[in-house]
C-alpha cells in the first residue's frame, strides 16, 4: 500500500502555525564556528514570547481554553492538543521543517511513549516519499538526518559514546539543508543509564550523552506526554 500525504489540511496547519508563531520577531543569535552544533539562542525572558503566545491563543483558542502565560524557568513549554488519528506525526514533522526554515533550528529530539509508536515514527521520518513531500512538494528544501536511540548491549573493554547521539550532537548547521532528529522512547530518555553514564570516548567535549545533548540546545517534541 502506497503512502499518500495531503498538505495544507486546516486542522494540521493551525498547529504548525501556532508553534511557529511563538517565535515571531524574537531575537535569535545564530550559532556558528565552534558552536555550529547548537540551535540558535534566544532569551526565555524576552517579552515578545508572552505577546506571541497571547496572540496565538487569541487566534486559535476559545476564551475558556486559553491559559495564563508564566515566564519560563529553564525551558519554554508549548502544548498542542490533537485527537488520535488526526495526524500528529505529520504535524510535528512539518513543525520541524517550519522551525528550521523560519528560524534555522536544526536540532530536534522526538520522544514517543512506546516502542510500536517509535517504530512507526521511524518509518515515517525515514520514508523517501515523506522526504520528497516535505522537501519538494512543501518547498522546505531540507532533509532530515534521523538517528534512533536504541539500548546498548554491555561490552567488555572500552565503552564508546552511543553512535546515534554522537552523530546528532556533532551535526553542523553550516550546510543549511540538514535537520538532525534524534528519535527515542520515553524509557530510554528518563530511566535507562544509557544517557546518564560516562563513556570512555567523548562528543563535543562531553563524556555523558545528556551533557552533550544539552549543549546543542535541542527542541524536544514529546508525543503523548500524558
Amino acid at each position: 500500500m502506497d503512502l499518500i500525504l495531503q498538505r495544507g489540511l486546516p486542522h494540521q496547519q493551525k498547529a504548525v502555525e501556532a508553534v511557529a508563531g511563538v517565535f515571531a520577531d524574537v531575537p535569535l543569535t545564530q550559532t556558528g564556528g565552534a558552536y555550529s552544533y547548537a540551535n540558535p539562542k534566544f532569551s526565555l525572558l524576552d517579552s515578545r514570547l508572552a505577546v506571541n503566545v497571547a496572540a496565538v491563543q487569541a487566534k486559535y483558542l476559545r476564551e475558556d481554553e486559553r491559559s495564563r502565560y508564566s515566564k519560563p524557568e529553564g525551558f519554554l513549554n508549548l502544548d498542542v492538543k490533537m485527537e488520535t488519528g488526526t495526524g500528529k506525526t505529520y504535524v510535528y514533522a512539518e513543525t520541524i521543517f517550519r522551525l528550521h526554515k523560519l528560524y534555522r533550528f536544526n536540532k530536534f529530539v522526538v520522544v514517543v511513549p512506546t516502542l510500536p509508536i517509535k517504530e512507526g515514527a521511524k518509518q515515517f521520518l525515514s520514508d523517501p516519499y515523506v522526504a520528497r513531500h516535505f522537501k519538494d512538494a512543501c518547498g522546505y528544501g531540507a532533509e532530515i538526518e534521523l538517528g534512533v536511540l536504541e539500548p546498548q548491549k554491555a561490552k567488555k573493554g572500552r565503552r564508546y559514546f552511543p553512535g546515534a547521539v554522537r552523530d546528532f550532537v556533532e551535526g553542523t548547521n553550516l550546510s543549511g539543508d540538514k535537520i538532525y532528529v534524534l528519535l527515542t522512547n520515553m524509557h530510554l530518555l528518563t530511566n535507562a543509564k544509557l544517557l546518564k553514564e560516562e563513556y570512555d570516548s567523548e562528543a563535543i567535549g562531553c563524556y555523558r550523552p545528556f551533557d552533550a545533548l544539552k549543549k546543542t540546545r535541542p527542541i524536544v517534541i514529546i508525543d503523548e506526554p500524558h
